[in-house]
């Protein structure tokens, strides 16, 4: 198997482990015009708050929004990789 396919497993693994949803279809990458950006989404405690984020299986880009209400802050660029564990 590709690298690149072996690793976008490890990352969709990690995030089904950590709770983490599929949120929505695949959309273009703003970024690398490629059609590989998901959106994941995880519940907060009784359905209040939680993560969102979107992730680029092509280039990597991730953007990250945490909590509740309107204005919610985004983060970006957000380091998913180090978040979920995965770098050696």
């Amino acid at each position: 198997m590709p690298p690149w396919i072996e690793h976008a497993v490890a990352v969709r693994k990690k995030l089904k482990e950590r709770g983490f949803k599929p949120a929505d279809r695949v959309q273009i990458c703003e970024k690398c015009e490629e059609y590989a950006e998901e959106a994941w989404s995880l519940k907060g405690t009784q359905g209040m708050g939680g993560r969102d984020l979107v992730y680029c299986m092509s280039c990597g880009r991730s953007r990250s929004w945490r909590g509740q209400g309107s204005p919610r802050a985004v983060e970006e660029p957000f380091d998913l990789i180090a978040f979920l564990g995965l770098r050696a």
